[in-house]
C-alpha cells in the first residue's frame, strides 16, 4: 500500500496579477508577494514580503496597502496602509528593484474563503503595482 496516510491540504496563498483598474484595459504590473505564516492566522500578524519594478519613482508619498476582503469584495476590516519608502533608501528610481517587508494584523475572524489584495501607489497615480490571492 502506497501513500495510505491521510493528508490534509492546507490553504495557501498564491498571488496573481490584479485585473485592470476601473476605466482601464491595462492591468497594473504584478507585485511579487510572499507571506508568513501561509496561510495567515486570524487575530495574529502576517509578514508580507513585496517586490517589483515600477515605471515611476517610489517616493516618501508612495504607500503600500494590504486589504482582506470577502469574496464579494467587501472589506473584512479597513486596509492596512504603510509608507512604501522611508529613510536613506528613498526614493527608489523607476526601473530599480523595490523590496519591502511589512507586518500586518490579520482580522480576528476570517471567512472560509477570502481575498488578500496588495497594492503600491500614491495619490498622483492610479497605482504602481498590484497582486491578489484567493485563500480557500
Amino acid at each position: 500500500m502506497v501513500n495510505a496516510i491521510p493528508h490534509k491540504l492546507l490553504k495557501r496563498a498564491s498571488f496573481s496579477q490584479c485585473p485592470p483598474p476601473p476605466g482601464s484595459n491595462t492591468p497594473l504590473p504584478k507585485l511579487e508577494v510572499s507571506i508568513s505564516p501561509d496561510p495567515p492566522v486570524a487575530g495574529q500578524k502576517v509578514k508580507f514580503s513585496v517586490s517589483g519594478k515600477f515605471s515611476k519613482d517610489i517616493t516618501e508619498q508612495t504607500k503600500l496597502g494590504v486589504a482582506f476582503v470577502d469574496t464579494n469584495q467587501n472589506p473584512i476590516e479597513p486596509p492596512t496602509v504603510v509608507d512604501a519608502c522611508t529613510g536613506s533608501g528613498c526614493p527608489i528610481k523607476a526601473g530599480d528593484s523595490y523590496n519591502q517587508t511589512a507586518e500586518v494584523p490579520v482580522p480576528d475572524t476570517l471567512p472560509n474563503q477570502y481575498i488578500i489584495g496588495v497594492a503600491v501607489g500614491d495619490s498622483e497615480s492610479e497605482g504602481l503595482g498590484c497582486a491578489y490571492t484567493l485563500v480557500k
